[in-house]
């Protein structure tokens, strides 16, 4: 599916249907913006100016949403990168230790041996 084409239309017939109420709707109405504050506007204009606030509130909290994303996305990846850096810290150690101890591997497979031994007997 092309979710573009998808959204256009949706946009598309959303401005249109807005565009047919607007033209319908031309009678004054009283607008209360605070106590003792108020005017006339018509139908229509009320309708543009709402749904532009609503617009602007939608973008405003879609890009907050992404910033806090962005930032969950980036620690994560510093997550990411310290667990790599300390398994590659963890090999180096191991070989290293191999490397001093070379017998350390057999010991302790030899006692592990020996204990399972001693449980079956």
């Amino acid at each position: 599916m092309n979710f573009k084409a998808i959204n256009f239309a949706l946009m598309f017939g959303l401005a249109l249907l807005t565009a047919y109420f607007t033209l319908q709707n031309t009678a004054s109405t009283t607008v209360n913006i605070l106590p003792g504050v108020s005017g006339s506007l018509p139908i229509a204009a009320l309708v543009i100016i709402s749904s532009g606030l609503g617009a602007c509130g939608a973008w405003l909290f879609a890009s907050w949403s992404d910033k806090l994303r962005g930032n969950e996305i980036k620690e994560l990846e510093d997550t990411k990168t310290r667990i790599k850096e300390l398994e590659v810290d963890l090999n180096r150690l191991q070989t290293k230790q191999s490397n001093i101890f070379p017998f350390a591997n057999f010991s302790n497979e030899k006692s592990s041996i020996l204990d399972k031994d001693k449980e079956a007997a």
